[in-house]
């Protein structure tokens, strides 16, 4: 992607931050979007920073793009130039909060490269399905504490859980649609029977057509899980890659190399079935008594539902959703179990909520945060 067309992509942004954007303009930030998908992350980033509207926020925004400017002028490089032309500025307070975002967005995505050398050009492992896809990849990459949204080439829409990394070939679409995926995603696949759409993750593969399905594979988590919704999937299992699991929509499959973990789920579900050789369980999704709602989809609308989880898997949850550290300072607490349901509460919040089912106190200290039992 050239100076001029980077330089316009931000450029359309912009406008469609302050509502000036046309919508042949917004189409255009689209197609723009699709072509580079590497700016997915950063333009997310600005969103986020823009639409939170907290003074605190833009102050500390306001206060990194002053270090910048400090910096470029110090080095005299010439970046101070370069960044002020990075989008249309104004003299008015909106477009200065724009660039400003716009640096801070930057910067992140500096600092990720810097402190993860050469993770764009390293190819991934090969895996025993096919080969691992090329060196040259997108990737999108969520911290804890945040989620977004894009658009795949081919039209393909994916929801990325906090604490998740999705890459792919910047050839996708043309001739393969193959996705290497580390920690959770919702997907909604655009239909292409020429061309299967296929998900490797360390535990398992998943291929489709067209369908809206939900993957969970974090590197921490003793399960794997594919939720179907829509259409059908095809599940190879890596440690027996000759068998395929078919999944019907309202199905879920758990992989584990935790036989206990797998029982767990297992319990209580008279409609599941149990493969305990392969350490695969299906059974249906879980939901919310109240709402209806799919607790393994419900955090693409952006709600935390649990249903009798543990405090071990959950604590882990707790920790990708409000970016923070939490320490259980006894291994009894791993087994407390809770059912409850988070939207806007903040981790306090959410904390003292499950206090009152379980004799606990608790420390924060920035963003790490301590369990004591009550005695």
């Amino acid at each position: 992607m050239g100076k001029d067309e980077k330089e316009y992509t931000w450029n359309l942004l912009a406008k469609k931050l302050t509502g000036e954007a046309s919508p042949e303009e917004l189409q255009e930030l689209e197609m723009l979007l699709r072509r580079n998908p590497e700016l997915h992350y950063p333009m997310q980033t600005l969103i986020d920073l823009w639409h939170g509207g907290e003074p605190s926020r833009q102050a500390a925004a306001e206060s990194a793009f002053n270090r910048h400017l400090d910096r470029m002028e110090k080095l005299n490089t010439g970046s101070y130039a370069s960044a002020m032309e990075y989008v249309p500025v104004r003299k008015s307070k909106l477009f200065r909060t724009i660039l400003t975002a716009s640096v801070v967005a930057i910067t992140l995505a500096s600092t990720w490269l810097i402190l993860y050398p050469g993770r764009n050009r390293q190819p991934l492992a090969p895996n025993p399905v096919q080969a691992s896809i090329a060196p040259a990849l997108n990737e999108v990459v969520t911290a804890n504490g945040s989620r977004t949204h894009l658009t795949l080439p081919d039209g393909t829409k994916v929801w990325l859980n906090a604490g998740s990394r999705l890459a792919y070939d910047k050839n996708y679409g043309s001739s393969r649609r193959e996705i290497n995926l580390t920690g959770e995603a919702f997907f909604d696949v655009a239909n292409n029977p020429r061309q299967p759409f296929i998900i490797h993750t360390p535990r398992m593969d998943v291929r489709v057509l067209g369908t809206s399905f939900n993957v969970k594979s974090y590197a921490a988590d003793k399960t794997t899980e594919a939720t179907l919704v829509r259409g059908s999937i095809a599940v190879s299992i890596k440690n027996r890659p000759d068998e395929t699991i078919l999944l019907k929509p309202n199905q879920k499959l758990i992989v584990t190399s935790d036989l206990t973990t797998l029982l767990r789920h297992q319990s209580g579900q008279s409609r599941a079935t149990l493969d305990s050789t392969a350490q695969v369980s299906i059974r249906p999704p879980s939901y919310e008594h109240n709402t209806g709602a799919m607790i393994e989809t419900s955090w693409v609308n952006n709600k935390f539902i649990f249903k009798d989880e543990d405090f071990g898997t959950l604590s882990k949850d707790l920790e990708r959703w409000y970016g923070v550290s939490i320490s259980l300072t006894d291994p009894a607490q791993a087994d407390w179990r809770f059912t409850g349901n988070f939207e806007k509460e903040t981790i306090r919040q959410a904390l003292d909520a499950l206090k009152l089912t379980a004799k606990f106190n608790y420390i924060i200290q920035g963003n790490q945060i301590q369990i004591i039992t009550n005695k």
